[in-house]
Order: structure tokens, then C-alpha cells, then sequence
């Protein structure tokens, strides 16, 4: 199943300090007011055995946390450290991270998921590429999600793994690393946000890497998102136009366009995404 992403809204181009733009790093807020401080944070750190890597973590619980019963979905945000410079009122003219602005859209939409924040952007290019890709992932799904769900009421059955970038391209490479072990999804909800072309010389490479899965079932949902001007259009769309064409059964493949930055196409399309699925 393919089908359009309709967008709630586009965005302005918008003015990103100190952006990483061919790497990731951070996006830009939007232009209300900055949102009400409610819920959670949880700051703490995790060494992987899968990497030898130590890892800062932080956790965001919403308000109904607390007095809850139900479990929660979880999204999972590589490079949480990574720095959203903004002179937005969204982020009070302070400098944030990518971990603040996708709290602060969960607070101000009072999105009922938990949010960790994964740092070590530090290692984003060994990490987020082939090889080292999958023993990230191994820290993510056999470490780092296991503890979250030993320690919150986190349902493992709805987890959302989102990057941007070279981590948008890491999202891709654990859902063709587990399509190639023959393991299901780890994740219901794959975001992939201005996709790089990884390891790859080339938008060739990327579509020859993606092209070992077909025929392979993928029981998930993969949005496809970015910039109208970025890395969307010259890898988001062949990406996606070759995976409609494809036989994937089970898979939920969507698209969002937005007209902004590389780097600023980020908030808006996670807060797609949480409006979607998590509304």
C-alpha cells in the first residue's frame, strides 16, 4: 500500500543557525508561542555492549504518564544532542536540541507517547552507515529498547524510528538489515527525513541497496518525507517511486514534500507523523 502523505501544513523556507546541512544535526521550530513546559524529562546514559559506545539518553514522559495505567507508543529519535539553532519564539530564542523540539511538539500537541532521545551524534557517520549501522541497531533494538520497556509502560508493539539525514538513511538500512536476516520490522513506524545517500557514491547505489528486500515482507509503515529543494526529491522520490513499484507485502509506504530547508523539513514531518498516527 502507497499513498500521498498529505501534510497538515507547508512551511517557509526558514533560517537555520549553525545548520548541518548535508549531515543532519537539527531543524527549526514553528513560529507560535513557545509551548507550555508539561510532562517529564529523564537524563541518563547507556554503554552499548553491541558498540562499546556510551550513549546520553533522555526520556520524555507526558503529563498523563504519571497517573496513567495504559502503555504508551515510543519514539525512538537518533541524535537527540544533535543542535536546533533557531531565533524562533518556538524555542524562546535559545538554542535547543533535536530531543527539545520533538518534545516540544509532543507537549504542545499533547501527544500521548513517550519520546527517548538518543545522542552520540559524535558518531553519526560510522553509526548511521554500513557496517557500524548494524551494530547501532543491535544497541537500539536489543538494548536500548529493552530497557526502556523493562522500565516504562512502553508497548512494544508500537515503536517509531525516526532521523534525519544521515539518520534518515539509517532508518532505511534497519529496515533492509532486518529484511535481509529475515527478522520482522523492529519498528510499526519507520520516518525517514531527507534521506543522504548513506555509505553510497550515488542515489544508484542507495536504490541497489534497497533493492535486495523486494519480494521481502515488511509488516510496517515507512514514511518517506523532506524538502522540495533538498535531498527529497533527488533521493526521497526515486526511493520511493522504486519501492511502490515493488512487491513488499504489508508495507505502508507514504510521502511528505514540505517547502523548507534540509535540515528545517525535520520538525514539520515528525509533527506530521505524530498528528497521523498518534493523533
Amino acid at each position: 500500500m502507497h499513498q500521498e502523505f498529505h501534510p497538515a501544513r507547508r512551511v517557509a523556507l526558514l533560517s537555520i543557525a549553525g545548520a548541518l546541512a548535508a549531515c543532519g544535526g537539527g531543524g527549526s521550530g514553528d513560529n507560535g508561542a513557545p509551548p507550555q513546559t508539561v510532562g517529564q524529562v529523564i537524563n541518563s546514559s547507556l554503554r552499548s555492549s553491541a558498540n562499546g559506545n556510551t550513549y546520553p539518553i533522555q526520556v520524555y514522559l507526558p503529563q498523563s504518564y504519571a497517573t496513567g495505567t495504559a502503555s504508551l507508543p515510543v519514539i525512538y529519535a537518533t541524535e537527540g544532542d544533535a543542535p536546533f539553532g533557531s531565533s524562533s519564539p518556538y524555542f524562546n530564542g535559545s538554542y535547543g536540541t533535536r530531543f527539545d523540539a520533538f518534545k516540544d511538539v509532543m507537549q504542545r500537541r499533547g501527544t500521548q507517547a513517550i519520546l527517548v532521545g538518543i545522542g552520540g551524534t559524535a558518531w553519526r557517520t560510522t553509526d548511521f552507515l554500513v557496517p557500524g549501522a548494524s551494530r547501532y541497531l543491535d544497541f537500539i533494538v536489543k538494548e536500548l529498547a529493552v530497557s526502556i520497556e523493562r522500565q516504562y509502560r512502553a508497548d512494544p508493539k508500537r515503536r517509531v524510528l525516526s532521523g534525519l539525514s544521515h539518520g534518515g538513511y539509517f532508518v532505511l538500512a534497519a529496515l533492509v538489515l532486518e529484511a535481509q536476516a529475515g527478522v520482522a520490522p523492529s519498528f510499526s513506524h519507520y520516518l525517514s527525513t531527507e534521506i543522504s545517500v548513506g555509505e553510497h557514491t550515488s542515489v544508484a547505489g542507495v536504490l541497489a541497496f534497497e533493492k535486495l528486500i523486494d519480494g521481502k515482507p515488511l509488516l510496517t509503515t515507512l514514511v518517506i518525507a523532506g524538502a522540495r529543494n533538498g535531498n527529497h526529491r533527488l533521493i526521497g522520490m526515486p526511493l520511493y517511486n522504486q519501492m511502490a513499484a515493488q512487491n513488499l507485502p504489508g508495507l505502508v509506504l507514504l510521502k511528505a514534500e514540505y517547502d523548507a530547508s534540509h535540515v528545517g523539513a525535520d520538525v514539520p514531518a515528525f509533527e506530521d507523523a505524530v498528528k497521523r498516527f498518534f493523533p
